[in-house]
């Protein structure tokens, strides 16, 4: 019997709105065939970052949904497997009750990735890319922005070398559900939600002042709205776009309220409601840099999952880019796995997730009438005590 030229590779993504399969077969990373995509709608930001916890029914949802994968791999006989989940799982408290279940009914293992591990496995992605359409970097320096519904992460590179990163908790969903439905109809929203990301967006401000940036890189699950809202093509590997064609779209939204926002782009009402935070946010984020064009790019997450899996094992030299950066470390025997390359931004990352966390405590302890003193006391005695 003829032994196969190619591997079966299945990568899956938990996100925070899709729940994502991508099957292809490979001989190296150059010679890739995508022979399946699946992916489908679920609400699992929406009820982690509103509740901090995945509800049961979801879980069910999510363990069916997983099983449907499974079958389907086995169908295409994959050979090789990885599961990942981003934001949404990694904010959840009953996070450990939902990987036990997805294990016990698929036999999956998912891996829960920092925050720092989901932007350097997206940006491998971006870069290939870049590299693709002859954008290598290598003399001018790139902004990368990546807007998910939970997260927003700036990556400044400069040299082909990543120079800044930072990490916010203030994706789409994460900023609707910051506000409730009167407010987001009010007529001050616009300029409480303008305020909200120019104070968090002040620290990159002032981190960038001084940078040489060329382009500027979007990528992230709202850059298709983006450019439906533009009358372009959703489904195009790369798109380049002028800065002025930005300011025409965000000067013609910034003067329609919801029921217009659906009849003018013709979108649902579910859709709509993302439209003026995403206008917002981008807005925002091109007041930082003084740049004529913008590239937009369609990588997601799975890509960076498939390119991590397959370069490394198939060539060598990719392989000992990725370990000289320190994006990938390598075990005898074992093959190769992506690093949390700098533990300051995890740390950063998960202050970020104490604070959050804080501030639901002191809310309750103010709706019970539990003092400040008596709040620092339960704190120090939990904190000493090790419970």
């Amino acid at each position: 019997m003829k032994k196969k030229s190619y591997t079966t590779f299945a990568a899956i993504h938990l996100g925070s709105e899709m729940i994502s399969m991508q099957i292809v077969e490979y001989r190296n990373m150059n010679k890739v065939k995508v022979i399946e995509q699946c992916n489908h709608r679920v609400k699992l930001g929406e009820e982690t970052f509103k509740n901090k916890i995945i509800p049961f029914s979801m879980v069910s949802e999510i363990c069916e949904l997983l099983q449907g994968y499974k079958r389907l791999m086995s169908e295409y006989g994959v050979e090789e497997c990885s599961v990942q989940a981003t934001t949404a799982v990694r904010e959840a408290l009953n996070q450990v009750f939902l990987l036990d279940q997805i294990y016990i009914k698929t036999g999956l293992k998912v891996k829960v990735v920092d925050m720092p591990q989901e932007i350097y496995t997206k940006y491998t992605a971006i870069r290939q890319t870049l590299r693709s359409e002859g954008i290598n970097g290598k003399d001018y320096g790139m902004l990368l922005m990546d807007i998910s519904s939970g997260g927003l992460g700036i990556t400044f590179v400069d040299d082909e070398k990543i120079k800044y990163q930072q990490n916010f908790h203030v994706g789409i969903i994460r900023i609707k559900e910051s506000f409730n439905r009167n407010q987001r109809n009010g007529m001050q929203f616009n300029l409480a939600l303008t305020e909200f990301l120019a104070s968090t967006m002040g620290p990159v401000r002032e981190a960038l002042k001084d940078a040489n940036i060329r382009y500027l890189i979007l990528s992230g699950t709202e850059t298709e709205l983006l450019l439906q809202m533009l009358g372009l093509d959703t489904q195009a590997k790369v798109t380049r776009i002028k800065a002025e064609e930005f300011m025409e779209l965000f000067n013609k939204v910034h003067k329609l309220n919801l029921p217009q926002i659906i009849k003018v782009f013709k979108i649902k009402e579910s859709v709509a409601e993302l439209v003026l935070p995403t206008i917002l946010l981008y807005e925002q984020l091109l007041a930082l840099v003084p740049t004529k064009e913008i590239i937009i790019t369609a990588d997601r997450f799975i890509d960076g999952i498939q390119l991590l899996h397959i370069g490394p094992k198939t060539d060598k030299e990719y392989a000992a880019e990725l370990e000289k950066e320190q994006l990938i470390y390598s075990v005898a025997g074992k093959g190769f796995y992506v690093k949390a390359r700098n533990r300051e931004l995890l740390k950063e990352d998960q202050i970020r997730q104490i604070e959050e966390k804080m501030m639901d405590v002191v809310e309750q302890a103010k709706e019970m009438g539990v003092s400040l003193r008596e709040l620092k006391k339960m704190l120090e005695m939990f904190y000493v005590g090790g419970r």
